[in-house]
């Protein structure tokens, strides 16, 4: 038979209460940061919805954070707009209006631009390719059509070193 005696004495009780208190406070301060992120993620995800909201654009906004503290990024879908053809030069003014309003910076915006492939469906339904409607709703689709039916005005090909010398000197006189 084994006795076992366990003797506190009062110092080792307040190190036992002080080893304790800290793990407490560390599991609260994770808690309290895991929340801290979360109302960020919502404030950018919110503040993204209602920037596109006045414009009339409808988007789905998901934020991610990174390993850094209070370094976001924002993943941004919308219909395919002619509006956000230059969707660059609108980041860089989201991305400084997010900082001022929340205070959160956002890294990166990538765009998502699904387009319906109407083409496939029309094949399917025994149409030429030809016979395909393009939208209505906004001109990027149009323009991609003219840009698709002038494509083969346009053709590249090898050329020697004497024929682009040659053309570079017609094209000078």
């Amino acid at each position: 038979m084994v006795t076992l005696t366990l003797s506190f004495d009062p110092t080792v009780m307040h190190i036992v209460a002080a080893d304790m208190l800290i793990l407490f406070s560390y599991i609260l301060y994770l808690f309290h940061k895991k929340r801290k992120i979360a109302q960020s993620i919502t404030a950018i995800t919110t503040f993204i919805q209602d920037y596109f909201q006045h414009t009339g654009a409808q988007v789905d906004v998901a934020c991610f954070k990174l390993d850094s503290d209070k370094h976001f990024v924002t993943l941004i879908e919308s219909e395919p707009l002619k509006r956000f053809r230059y969707s660059n030069i609108l980041e860089s003014n989201l991305i400084a209006h997010i900082q001022k309003k929340t205070g959160n910076t956002v890294e990166k915006i990538y765009w998502r631009f699904p387009v319906q492939v109407h083409e496939l469906a029309a094949l399917a339904k025994g149409k030429g390719p030809n016979d395909v409607e393009t939208e209505a709703e906004d001109d990027y689709f149009v323009d991609v059509k003219v840009v698709e039916d002038h494509s083969h005005d346009y053709n590249v090909s090898e050329a020697t070193w004497d024929d682009f010398k040659s053309s570079e000197k017609q094209d000078r006189k």
